[in-house]
């Protein structure tokens, strides 16, 4: 029985159209048709794009967000926010500054840069969120911080992972939609997908080896490492389809996250003893 289908969405549900293909959406209604919930598990906010996606593949799921760091229903009932402590967002901060690149700082509601560059904006229209400009030293000293992320050029990718913040750790992550950038997002240590995706099955009485889930990056390894049904997209990260070769379904431009939808519902049915 799969009760649970777990998706991350860059480069799994959505391509470098930065759209999410109808062949995704239909056989999201065939498995909730089926009986199977639906949830996303990505490093965007749970706000612009990525809530859009979420109320339409399930509105009555709770979904991961930040990183594994906002766990919530849409409606605002939350299951976990795991905030950065302002020291650690102090050193980013500070770092940002003298490195000269883009640090974005996340709130349960909000986006903020400290200045508009070419690529923190590219990213904002991406996401689908207006990004504030603020100083980013006193969004730490007023807001909990939920996630900072850099948002660098290929060149700068050691920089920034050289950054060293007390209680702080760092995923790396790309998309197909935003090509040549990558995102390093950056929470609290031991929050990650897949301490996300074991608190949202608790919470749902759901066992983990029952749960598939979808994912294409490095970043999407602790949520593959805890689902008893992890699959891989072929155009995802070559480790990942070396680990998991047997799990690997079509490219995110060839509906694979529909094929693994489609997969959820044949091994639920098979499970049920349901024909399909």
């Amino acid at each position: 029985m799969i009760p649970l289908a777990v998706l991350d969405l860059d480069g799994t549900v959505i391509g470098k159209t930065g759209q999410v293909e109808a062949c995704v959406w239909e056989a999201a209604e065939r498995a909730r048709a089926a009986g199977i919930r639906l949830a996303v598990c990505t490093a965007r906010p749970g706000f612009g794009v990525a809530a859009r996606v979420a109320e339409r593949l399930d509105p009555d799921t709770p979904h991961i967000f930040q990183n594994g760091a906002q766990i919530t229903y849409l409606d605002g009932d939350t299951l976990q926010v795991a905030a950065l402590k302002e020291a650690s967002t102090a050193t980013l901060i500070h770092a940002a500054r003298r490195l000269n690149v883009v640090l974005e700082l996340y709130t349960t509601s909000s986006l903020y840069v400290e200045r508009r560059t070419e690529l923190s904006e590219a990213h904002a229209k991406m996401i689908g969120v207006h990004a504030i400009v603020r100083d980013l030293a006193e969004v730490a000293a007023s807001e909990p911080v939920v996630r900072a992320q850099w948002v660098v050029p290929p060149e700068r990718l050691d920089d920034v992972l050289a950054v060293e913040a007390e209680e702080a750790h760092a995923h790396v992550a790309t998309s197909p939609a935003q090509p040549g950038t990558y995102f390093v997002s950056v929470t609290r240590p031991g929050v990650d997908k897949g301490s996300a995706v074991a608190l949202l099955a608790s919470r749902l009485e759901i066992d983990l080896r029952n749960v598939m889930g979808v994912g294409d990056s490095p970043g999407d390894l602790p949520l593959l490492e805890r689902v008893g049904h992890p699959r891989v997209m072929a155009s995802g990260d070559p480790e990942l389809t070396a680990r998991w070769p047997d799990a690997v379904v079509p490219g995110v431009d060839a509906c694979g996250a529909g094929e693994a939808l489609d997969q959820a519902v044949r091994l639920r049915a098979r499970t049920d003893g349901t024909d399909g």
